[in-house]
């Protein structure tokens, strides 16, 4: 029950990152980068969670994010909905693998997994709309692309550990969330 409880309030404090990161300013000294917040979130419930409530977790995060970042360019769509559920879901599986590390206290495997889900969830999306915007004039990389896919998971970086320790705080010490886990 504790563990459905914390996929809702993951679910809520999901839903309020994706309206917050909105109104944060884009970084100037990174080029432009924004700052996200729910790849941090998702990771922490994906390392955290049974493999089932993580899989709902990708589910609704995946879904809120498509439609969140839907852009119609031309009267066609860019990144169609339901591809970051596919990304979420890919990403979670990897992060249950290191789910019994972080559950006997490897508490820095969500900073890796955070920079590497932020970072991964952007280069897809470029990638995509790379594809997509391919005909009118190739492939552009440069210094502004990379700070934009780069510079976000610097910013996980810096803020997985805090979000790993509130969210642990709430939630309960990390030898209570392995004996849940454990199931005694």
């Amino acid at each position: 029950m504790k563990d459905v409880l914390l996929t809702a309030a993951l679910i809520v404090a999901i839903f309020a990152a994706l309206i917050v990161q909105e109104f944060l300013p884009p970084l100037g000294f990174m080029s432009g980068a924004r700052i996200y917040l729910v790849p941090v979130l998702f990771c922490y419930g994906a390392l955290i969670l049974p493999y089932p409530l993580m899989i709902v977790l990708a589910l609704v995060t995946g879904f809120m994010s498509d439609l969140a970042f839907l852009q119609v360019v031309a009267g066609s769509v860019e990144i169609p909905v339901g591809w970051s559920i596919l990304a979420y879901v890919a990403v979670g599986s990897i992060c249950q693998g290191l789910r019994p590390l972080v559950l006997q206290g490897h508490w820095e495997l969500h900073i890796l997994m955070s920079v590497l889900t932020t970072i991964t969830l952007l280069a897809l999306q470029f990638g995509m709309i790379s594809m997509r915007r391919f005909e009118q004039g190739g492939w552009v990389w440069n210094e502004t692309v990379a700070w934009r896919i780069f510079g976000p998971g610097i910013v996980a970086l810096v803020l997985a550990p805090a979000v790993y320790f509130l969210a642990t705080l709430a939630y309960g010490r990390n030898e209570e969330i392995g004996r849940t886990a454990r199931g005694y």
